[in-house]
């Protein structure tokens, strides 16, 4: 999301491995990355995955038996691997002991199967098990289970690289956005997959509710943003004044404008109703991050220019510029009372701001090197302003306190970098989009 794509003539041999191209195409290659900075950085991402995929271990389960009672054999069926647990304090969560998937181990009831209910029964009620849990790439149920805190609740697959996701505020929509260029809207209660939208043409970088929930602005790589009306996706409004991708976009709390930021170093301010312009901020780098502040006065600017800046959209001023990252600012999100912002970097930090008078509270630096990604590309507030979620390149989501900077939780299921996170309307759980092509719901406090 945050790279400039290769050259055009130049990216089905930057895919392929040295030893599948001809010798001329190696040298003609070799000759074009040294002077292409965006066709290295794409080289140096294929060797990346390579080397990830080379040293996958071994594959550890084995298919499985024809089906039979024999399944069921002593009460064994194999669960996923328990999440790491780091709980928030005592004063906020309850400890568990045990995972939450651990009630619905089969104990005596298996052997039971084996001696009275013949192999067709049970293959039957296996295939109606399979119906009922698998939706669209649900993998567990929604509702009806009480969850640890640390536990993945369920994992939306069916993605190819997911770009965006977004909880709606009334809790009802969950919006996730891939690189095949569509926009999946779910049932936030039941998991299901109510419909896929897909009318632009380019990668959907960024997605954002109405506060009313009944309306989804979508960023994309074509340049436009497009409004879509969540209970039936029907296009209501395409807004088309950006020269380059769009990659951030955020609803006024008021729900009357729209503030989109692009790669052609501008954030446009326009009537969500009619697609009017109404202001634009003209910087000096790319503006990968927009955020509206809950009293709809100011807009804060994330920029490739490594600072964070807060903004006037209806006089044009800048009011405050916040300059504490040595590298890209990717995202940026203010707290729920409007007294602070956080900010994070390619710089491999989140960082937070007393928007009063721009002081640096805190500097949270835990996302981890991993080899190869160093960026923190996404933050979110919790609703109650305790916490914030960040998701980075090391593969993790990050839940730590929002003042003092200590790590509450962290979340390890993603296999790829974090591109996106959001909170649900309750604060009890989050959502996280990766590259690995799945978007996942953890559990961060007690509840449903």
């Amino acid at each position: 999301m945050r790279h400039q794509p290769p050259c055009t003539q130049w990216a089905e041999k930057l895919a392929l491995r040295p030893e599948d191209l001809s010798p001329e195409d190696q040298a003609a290659l070799e000759a074009h990355v040294k002077i292409c900075p965006h066709c290295t950085e794409a080289l140096a991402d294929y060797q990346y995955f390579d080397a990830r995929l080379s040293a996958l271990p071994p594959p550890t389960m084995k298919p499985l038996p024809r089906l039979s009672p024999q399944f069921f054999l002593d009460g064994q069926i194999m669960d996923e691997e328990q999440i790491e647990e780091d709980l928030l304090p005592a004063s906020a969560l309850e400890r568990s002991a045990e995972a939450s998937r651990a009630a619905r181990r089969p104990s005596r009831v298996g052997a039971f199967f084996k001696r009275a209910i013949p192999s067709a029964i049970v293959a039957c009620l296996l295939v109606a098990v399979l119906v009922l849990f698998t939706n669209g790439g649900l993998r567990n149920a929604v509702t009806g289970s009480s969850y640890a805190p640390g536990s993945n609740v369920l994992t939306l697959s069916n993605h190819t690289q997911v770009a965006a996701v977004a909880w709606s505020p009334n809790g009802a929509y969950l919006a996730t956005s891939d690189w095949d260029h569509t926009v999946s809207i779910w049932d936030a209660h039941k998991g299901s997959l109510l419909y896929v939208y897909n009318g632009q043409s380019d990668i959907v970088d960024a997605l954002a509710w109405s506060p009313d929930s009944k309306y989804l602005a979508c960023g994309s790589w074509d340049k436009t943003v497009q409004i879509i009306e969540a209970s039936s996706g029907n296009l209501i409004t395409t807004y088309r004044e950006h020269t380059s991708k769009v990659v951030s976009v955020s609803w006024s709390p008021d729900g009357k404008y729209i503030v989109s930021g692009s790669w052609d170093d501008t954030a446009r301010v326009w009537d969500s109703a009619n697609g009017h312009t109404v202001q634009v901020y003209r910087g000096s780098d790319i503006v990968d991050s927009v955020a509206w502040s809950p009293n709809g006065k100011y807009i804060a600017l994330g920029s490739w220019d490594e600072t964070v800046k807060i903004w006037s959209p209806f006089t044009g001023a800048i009011i405050r510029t916040y300059m504490g990252h040595t590298d890209q600012v990717n995202a940026v999100a203010w707290s729920p009372n409007g007294e602070y912002i956080a900010s994070a970097g390619r710089d491999q930090t989140v960082q937070v701001w007393k928007v009063s008078n721009g002081e640096l509270l805190t500097t949270y630096k835990e996302h981890k090197f991993n080899g190869y990604g160093r960026a923190v590309d996404s933050v979110a507030w919790s609703p109650d302003g305790e916490y914030i979620a960040s998701g980075g390149h090391d593969d993790t989501v990050r839940v730590w306190n929002a003042l003092n900077g200590t790590t509450a939780m962290v979340f390890k299921g993603h296999t790829d970098l974090v591109d996106s996170v959001a909170w649900s309307p309750d604060g009890h759980r989050l959502i996280s989009g990766s590259w690995d092509d799945t978007a996942r719901i953890w559990q961060v406090l007690n509840g449903n």
